[in-house]
């Protein structure tokens, strides 16, 4: 438990970690094109500011175009308590986008020849009609039941709780599925094939004793929160730096090469970045899920007119958002640790994209 005295000292700190609260900063600017500079100086501005209004202690951030890491930082504390400052390689629990790490595993393994896509799923887990997940895969409703099904199932509405929790239920199963083929534990799979050539040494699903400094402090009603082990790492159990989903990110965009080596095969890397699968009518298409993405526009808070793909993540005392512009090689991915985080990593990537799509494109690109 914690005394009264340093709960009020930790509130100090995230006072502190919060940056000035008086006046804001002045709008957005219009950015020539190329000027990146004007982008990260208005961020680191803003940023600042808008965690004193959230009361979220520490944040860091990560924006790529295309090979090029243009900003990589972090701002207020990743622990407060024992004062240690937030950075680009702090390690965040990033919640549902979890799953897009996930899928990768999932395409890798089946890269290399090890899990059939389109193969039913019990060639590849043979106790998978075994309870509970007999019931579990009729409940998802995937028939036929194969990898790539389970990859695209989706919610029908983004209100869809339901259609949510058989996304969730859907990785579990396809976590297995690589495990069994690989005949490995997911993370270390994982960690092998794709981490490891990303020079991604700290993330991960599962703790490693070695990184536990790294980990930002998690922070829920303004006290310390421990975050426990989650049961579905392949859903929403990871751990990541922004740095870190920087590599990925241009990974991703450069066709599945990193450095001149090849991590995925570039359908693998498209499909992460380009698979939408819209369902019957119920969804509006100006608003569609996609390989475990929102695809956008979706709502006032996505800005542009080329497509934007989006995920976000959440646990118990942590946010974060992953922001990709496909089409034009720009990714933004914003972690913080704090419950009250929410609304602040959606306006700093949201604002963040906003901006970098002038710098690259010109004013008009918006």
């Amino acid at each position: 438990m914690f005394s009264l005295s340093r709960l009020v000292a930790i509130g100090s700190l995230l006072a502190a970690a919060g940056g000035c609260q008086h006046l804001p900063p002045a709008a957005p600017p219009t950015v020539a094109k190329g000027d990146y500079a004007a982008v990260l100086g208005y961020l680191e501005e803003r940023i600042p500011y808008d965690m004193g209004r959230h009361n979220v202690p520490g944040l860091s951030i990560a924006i790529v175009d295309d090979q090029r890491v243009v900003w990589s930082t972090g701002f207020g504390y990743a622990d407060p308590v024992r004062h240690r400052t937030a950075t680009s390689d702090t390690l965040y629990r990033v919640g549902a986008i979890s799953k897009i790490m996930t899928a990768a595993g999932v395409l890798r393994a089946a890269d290399d020849g090890r899990l059939p896509l389109d193969a039913p799923a019990g060639q590849s887990l043979p106790d998978w009609h075994v309870q509970p997940r007999g019931n579990a895969m009729q409940w998802m409703g995937a028939d036929p039941y194969t990898a790539r099904n389970l990859l695209t199932l989706h919610p029908s509405t983004l209100e869809d709780t339901m259609g949510r929790a058989r996304a969730d239920m859907a990785y579990a199963l396809l976590g297995d599925m690589v495990s069994h083929v690989a005949r490995e534990p997911l993370d270390d799979y994982v960690r092998r094939t794709i981490l490891q050539p990303l020079n991604m040494p700290r993330a991960g699903y599962r703790a490693d004793p070695r990184m536990l400094e790294l980990r930002a402090a998690g922070y829920r009603r303004g006290v310390p929160w421990i975050e426990g082990p989650q049961p579905n790492e392949a859903a929403d159990g990871l751990w990541m730096s922004t740095s870190e989903m920087a590599r990925f990110s241009s990974m991703l965009f450069a066709g599945g090469m990193y450095r001149g080596a090849r991590v995925l095969k570039d359908e693998s890397a498209a499909a992460i970045l380009n698979l939408e699968t819209v369902s019957g009518a119920s969804l509006d298409l100006s608003c569609r899920l996609a390989l475990s993405w929102l695809a956008a526009p979706c709502g006032e808070d996505i800005v542009g007119r080329a497509p934007l793909h989006e995920h976000s993540g959440a646990t118990e005392a942590f946010h974060a958002r992953y922001l990709l512009a496909p089409q034009e090689k720009l990714a933004v991915l914003v972690m913080s640790n704090a419950d009250t985080g929410e609304p602040l990593v959606a306006s700093v990537s949201t604002l963040a994209m906003h901006l970098m799509r002038q710098a690259k494109q010109g004013a008009d690109a918006d």
